[in-house]
């Protein structure tokens, strides 16, 4: 009988045993083996090795780094629930991570590798000044409080549903070893440990997939009962916006996402910056890419296979569930339940997700602490008192952290409301920086406006956006029918779900409340390049000439030589020409050009 498979879930009976909980305790005593290591091998008494590794690292650690980085523990739930409900699309996002990394190797890396820097906003006090580097540098310390706030609570329920432990005690555990050995044992501690969970994360993805696949007696099986629900769907190709997962959408949208994500985030510009070589960061992010798309498809073809377990009895029609973040659990709980050790190892995985991406970013969080906000008051600081502050920031801000996703944790803040911030917050991001690599012209005044006005703007349209979901306003249109024939119990709910989306029709919601949060980087990205370039036209442009070019796109260092060089004689030419105007590309005498329309006064030199 079909409701069978539930009488454990609704008992709530724990399937922890006593093997289950050794590999589970085992698993976090080696993430605190590895950091005691690194402690004792003296990685803290310099922060250049401590944040930086001395720049030593190898390709392989950085780039299992770098991937388990790129996911959290709430990918392995998120990915599966989305494809369980809505269908097929999301596959898309691998094209979108694998179009971002060329772009962040080749025009973003190469100036952080010429300017060898520590701190990725120290490039904007290059290219602008100090305000504009701490400005970045604290919406980057929000966006990483915030993502870090909320990603831990999907976790930390399934932990609950697998281990029978409550959220706070689940959390408690995750952020206490995550502290410990990112406090003692530095980026190496950080990176290892990485390492090694992101082995925990694919094995457990994989051992959940197979067992599902068999339990529904094979692939064919699996792609049918999909096929038949049109969950099968690659070709989404609407224009509008509101439309969650298109293949625009997903290709374009993502596409800026993970580019503000590889070519801005601290996190990944950290890990570049630790290896000795541009060609060992290459190969590291390619390794990243490939083992990215692996766990990515893992998880989608586990929500193809979650929905051909449930196919004629939905857990959420049925009852079974209130939410539809606890799904994948109660499939995890169905298919490994039974079998002594595979829990143990799945808790392990989630742990394993969780603490890899606290770490980094908690390590990355104090790098930007000390570089950003204490050394440019402080630049005599020894390096004893420096790496002192680091570990105590990394403690305080895991606490913080910790104590916000203990209250989150109550409010089920939604997955697209937390994604459409971050996007936002990347987004603005990675436009102050490529204002500053691709418009010569753009100074600190139209910086600093344009992350004001964009800030202001994406928090307004995300704040009404997440009480309109909240009240119910905004609806999930893409959600595929779900079916609950086949349960049979007096407390099931037979819905039809097409009757239940369309209770509200769309047009009583403005538009931008319910566009797609994958174009939430589009947005602010295109707010701060437009802004800036506007605001500093009429406040007086930068003149690019008094530039250091390795501030500038290597692109556009490349166009500025072969100009010289195309015109050696234009100083006899035009004897009164300054240097900045032998030198000057069409593209940069825009500014002076369009001066008579805006009035607007450029000095000739």
């Amino acid at each position: 009988m079909v409701m069978d498979r539930f009488e454990s879930f609704q008992m709530g009976r724990a399937i922890f045993g006593l093997g289950d909980y050794l590999i589970f305790v085992f698993t976090l005593l080696l993430c605190m083996v590895i950091g005691m290591y690194y402690a004792w091998r003296g990685v803290s008494n310099s922060t250049n090795e401590y944040l930086m590794g001395k720049k030593t690292m190898g390709i392989f650690p950085i780039a299992m780094s770098l991937a388990a980085s790129s996911l959290s523990a709430s990918t392995i739930f998120s990915v599966p629930t989305d494809v369980y409900l809505t269908g097929s699309m999301y596959w898309w996002i691998i094209i979108a991570v694998g179009l971002s990394i060329p772009v962040s190797l080749y025009i973003y890396f190469p100036i952080y590798h010429q300017l060898q820097l520590v701190s990725s906003h120290q490039y904007l006090e290059m290219r602008f000044n100090h305000t504009i580097r701490r400005l970045a540098a604290l919406l980057y310390v929000i966006k990483v409080i915030f993502s870090l706030t909320v990603m831990v609570s999907g976790p930390a329920l399934a932990l609950k549903r697998v281990t029978g432990l409550q959220e706070h005690v689940s959390m408690s555990i995750m952020f206490a070893v995550c502290i410990f050995y990112t406090a003692i044992g530095g980026i190496k501690a950080v990176v290892w440990t990485s390492t090694v969970q992101l082995c925990l994360m694919y094995g457990s993805a994989i051992i959940v997939l197979v067992k599902g696949i068999v339990d529904v007696d094979g692939l064919e099986n699996v792609f049918l009962r999909n096929f038949n629900s049109s969950r099968i769907e690659f070709l989404n190709i609407d224009f509008d916006p509101t439309t969650r997962h298109t293949v625009w959408s997903l290709t374009i949208g993502g596409f800026f996402l993970f580019t503000a994500m590889y070519a801005t985030d601290q996190v990944f510009i950290q890990r570049f910056l630790a290896l000795p070589t541009m060609r060992k960061a290459v190969i590291s992010h390619w390794i990243n890419f490939l083992m990215l798309a692996g766990i990515t498809s893992l998880c989608c073809l586990t929500g193809l296979v979650t929905y051909a377990f449930y196919f004629d009895c939905d857990p959420l029609q049925a009852d079974i569930v209130k939410h539809s973040d606890e799904i994948f659990p109660l499939f995890v709980i169905q298919t490994i339940g039974n079998f002594p050790g595979l829990p143990g190892f799945f808790a392990a995985g989630i742990v394993g997700g969780v603490a890899s991406i606290l770490s980094s970013n908690l390590n990355s969080l104090s790098l930007v602490i000390l570089e950003d906000f204490i050394k440019p008051f402080f630049p005599l600081m020894r390096d004893g008192k420096a790496s002192l502050v680091t570990k105590m920031a990394v403690i305080l801000f895991g606490c913080v952290i910790f104590s916000m996703a203990l209250f989150t944790s109550k409010l089920h803040i939604s997955l697209d409301s937390s994604l459409s911030f971050v996007s936002a917050m990347a987004g603005i991001i990675l436009g102050v920086f490529s204002l500053g690599m691709f418009v010569p012209w753009a100074n600190a005044t139209g910086a600093g406006t344009a992350i004001a006005l964009s800030f202001a703007t994406m928090m307004t349209l995300g704040i009404k956006t997440h009480i309109a979901k909240s009240d119910g306003l905004v609806m999930n249109y893409q959600m595929k029918s779900l079916n609950a024939d086949g349960c049979h119990s007096p407390n099931s709910t037979i819905v039809n779900s097409s009757t239940v989306h369309f209770l509200i029709q769309e047009g009583d919601v403005p538009a931008l409340l319910r566009i797609s949060y994958l174009w939430y980087t589009v947005m602010s990205l295109s707010i701060v390049l437009i802004v800036g370039t506007i605001v500093s036209l009429l406040a007086g442009s930068q003149d690019p000439a008094q530039l250091n070019p390795k501030l500038l796109c290597s692109l556009l260092q490349r166009r500025r030589s072969n100009k010289a060089t195309s015109q050696p004689n234009i100083a006899t030419l035009h004897p009164t020409a300054s240097v900045g105007q032998r030198t000057r590309t069409l593209l940069w005498e825009l500014p002076r050009r369009l001066s008579p329309i805006i009035e607007v006064h450029f000095p000739n030199n």
